[in-house]
């Protein structure tokens, strides 16, 4: 309900009872403020945006109506004596009220009751427009295509934006029309279907490449949603968004992707071939030749033989890393420990490690683990610098997912170098030192990307390396 704001002015406690009672009278259908001088009633007249103002005539003052007058033109005085009375005509056009006559509540009353009336419907008839001027220009700031349809399809409402996809001169026809007969057989039937099932559904939605009257072919996701008006009518508000830069990005990513799976098992294929055959020449000298070369001539051959298994190891690395979503597109979800304990198993060395599982279970995608876990209990047994000691995966439940910590107690890694280590072909030390192909952390943060996870070098931690791993709880079980 609307209420209305009156105001009354007055010195008087004896008018001012009077009024509170007339007001009880009139039940909730108003909101009173009282004051009891012309300088707050003026300022609280202003605030308020006072419908009505009633004032005790004690403290009529003419340059304080012109003022209220600014604010409302309805003012009242009230007389609370004969004698002020005998002086009305002093107030020109201005309502009075003779509070001293003998029935003043019940005409109070009912003047209230017609005051309040009147409040109410200027005041709703101020909040409908300010509704449909409001409505309009949310219309017309959304930048996405909205429309409203009928039971019969006819378009009853669309923002500007949307009309821009006809021509200018058909425009106005466009409201009250099904404007279906301006589209393509196929999309005309599509759109129907659409209209039908959110009509009977409540909701439909669709992603189309549509050839517009105007001439414009664009690809738009649209939403269509049925509601009821206050008179029982049902319609569909449409929102279309313009996605074809969007679409067409993703499909220049797609052919950009195949593209690379293809360039990446050619080029691994292509140059696999000759290395097993360098591979195998190096087997067969190595076995019939190898006692019989000199110290240097033995350094150079193993030499030879490290690099072409690293080249082998590069090669089978790359192809993994450009396969790994068609990898991750299978949803097979395992225990952590488990996969770890399925880590371990084909990781060399690593019974000379004690690991350690601290905090809830934990079930991910089996196959992403595997390769993160892989790669980083892998680098810590590969890069400790004892042979032997203790690596921790500390394991943390928030809102948003899971940090998985991988703490080892090596020789740490340079603060320098905690973002490089997560470019491919990066290693800290030379491969002939320690063999690797650098593409271990690369592809591990490949994998948590693709879940829209991270990790990172915890650059705080003290006495070896801590890796922390964010697991997304949309890509999680427990």
């Amino acid at each position: 309900m609307v209420k209305s704001n009156i105001l009354f002015i007055s010195d008087s406690v004896e008018c001012i009872e009077l009024f509170i009672h007339a007001m009880k009278d009139c039940g909730d259908k108003q909101k009173l403020y009282l004051s009891s001088t012309m300088a707050d009633g003026l300022k609280k007249a202003e605030h308020i945006r006072a419908e009505f103002v009633f004032i005790n005539n004690t403290l009529f003052k003419a340059e304080a109506i012109e003022a209220l007058l600014t604010v409302t033109s309805n003012i009242y005085i009230a007389f609370g004596t004969e004698k002020y009375s005998l002086d009305r005509q002093a107030y020109g056009e201005l309502s009075t009220i003779d509070l001293n006559r003998p029935d003043a509540h019940d005409v109070l009353a009912k003047i209230l009751n017609t005051v309040c009336s009147q409040a109410a419907d200027i005041a709703g008839g101020q909040h409908s427009l300010f509704d449909a001027e409001f409505l309009d220009l949310v219309i017309e700031s959304v930048p996405n295509y909205l429309f409203v349809k009928d039971t019969q399809f006819r378009i009853v409402r669309a923002n500007q934006t949307f009309l821009s996809l006809y021509p200018e001169s058909y425009r106005d026809k466009v409201i009250g029309s099904t404007t279906i007969e301006d589209y393509d057989p196929d999309e005309a039937k599509e759109f129907l279907e659409k209209d039908r099932e959110a009509f009977a559904c409540g909701y439909s939605e669709t992603v189309e490449r549509i050839q517009f009257p105007n001439g414009d072919s664009r690809i738009l996701f649209t939403q269509k949603k049925k509601f009821t008006d206050e008179h029982a009518q049902d319609y569909i508000l449409g929102i279309a968004t313009d996605v074809t830069e969007r679409e067409d990005l993703i499909k220049k990513l797609t052919k950009s992707n195949q593209d690379l799976e293809r360039f990446a098992y050619s080029a691994s294929h292509d140059l696999k071939s000759p290395l097993n055959a360098i591979k195998n020449l190096v087997s067969w000298i190595e076995e019939d030749y190898f006692d019989a070369f000199p110290e240097g001539a033995k350094e150079n051959f193993n030499l030879i033989k490290s690099r072409s298994i690293r080249m082998a190891t590069l090669l089978d690395d790359l192809l993994a890393y450009s396969r790994v979503q068609k990898c991750l597109e299978d949803e097979e979800w395992g225990y952590l420990d488990v996969v770890v304990d399925s880590v371990l198993s084909v990781i060399e060395q690593s019974d000379k490690f004690t690991i350690k599982i601290v905090g809830p279970r934990l079930k991910l995608p089996r196959v992403a683990f595997q390769i993160v876990a892989m790669n980083l209990i892998g680098n810590a047994i590969k890069h400790h610098h004892k042979g032997h000691g203790e690596i921790t995966i500390w394991i943390e439940a928030n809102q948003k997912g899971h940090q998985i910590s991988f703490i080892d107690d090596g020789p740490g890694i340079p603060i320098t170098y905690s973002k490089k280590i997560f470019e491919m072909f990066q290693t800290l030390q030379s491969r002939d030192v320690i063999e690797g192909s650098g593409m271990g952390l690369a592809l591990a943060k490949k994998v948590l990307e693709y879940y829209e996870g991270s990790i990172e070098l915890n650059t705080t931690h003290q006495n070896g390396a801590r890796f922390d791993v964010f697991w997304p709880a949309s890509n999680r079980k427990t």
